[in-house]
């Protein structure tokens, strides 16, 4: 065989693995969700996503809580006008509708709308005293109870993502950057083996 046909047979050689193996890496990332054995030899194998997906979830929770939604982001948050105003106006009408479900039947309509009106108003004006200043009104204990209760709801979370359809939304957002990584393998295959096919040419 000419120089010029072999190195580029050798080129499209090392462009095909390098292609595949790329495929393959990525496609492993994921599959197979459950871990397989292999009888005899005692190997068994897992996406890697989904035999790391414990320490993923762990990870992202630490990474929301510390670094994207903290305790005193909540309580920030807690402190806005509109967001007062909302929980204010929930803490009083849910207290009004309590307080008018366990008083006796036996007292006057008159009054046990009275009593409820003032309870329901009373606990809203402490409600939106709190509010006020939420950052002040906690304790840094309490601060870290919130801190470990975004924790558990991110790796709940994580947890329970179905990984087929985290593979989906994944492919769906990256699939151009995915498929240069695979084109990437083939350039570089490619280039490989037009290397070894000069090096083998002139050796043998």
């Amino acid at each position: 065989m000419k120089l010029p046909l072999f190195i580029l047979f050798m080129g499209v050689i090392g462009a095909w693995i390098g292609w595949i193996t790329n495929v393959l890496a990525i496609r492993l990332l994921f599959r197979p969700y459950r871990v397989y054995r292999i009888p005899l030899l005692g190997w068994q194998f897992q996406g890697l996503i989904p035999k790391r997906q414990k320490d993923i979830a762990k990870a992202l929770a630490e990474i929301v809580s510390t670094e994207l939604i903290t305790g005193n982001d909540v309580a920030q948050s807690l402190g806005r006008d509109e967001i007062k105003l909302m929980l204010a106006d929930k803490v009083e009408g849910h207290v009004r509708e309590k307080v008018l479900l366990k008083m006796p039947l036996l007292i006057p309509q008159a009054l046990q709308a009275a009593v409820a009106e003032f309870a329901g108003k009373t606990l809203r004006h402490e409600a939106t005293a709190f509010l006020q200043h939420p950052m002040q009104m906690m304790s840094p204990p309490e601060m870290e109870e919130i801190k470990k209760e975004i924790q558990s709801i991110v790796e709940k979370k994580v947890l329970s993502f179905d990984l087929q359809h985290l593979e989906e939304i994944t492919y769906a957002i990256a699939r151009r950057e995915l498929k240069h990584i695979e084109i990437l393998g083939g350039v570089l295959g490619f280039s490989i083996g037009v290397v070894q096919g000069i090096i083998t040419f002139f050796i043998r």
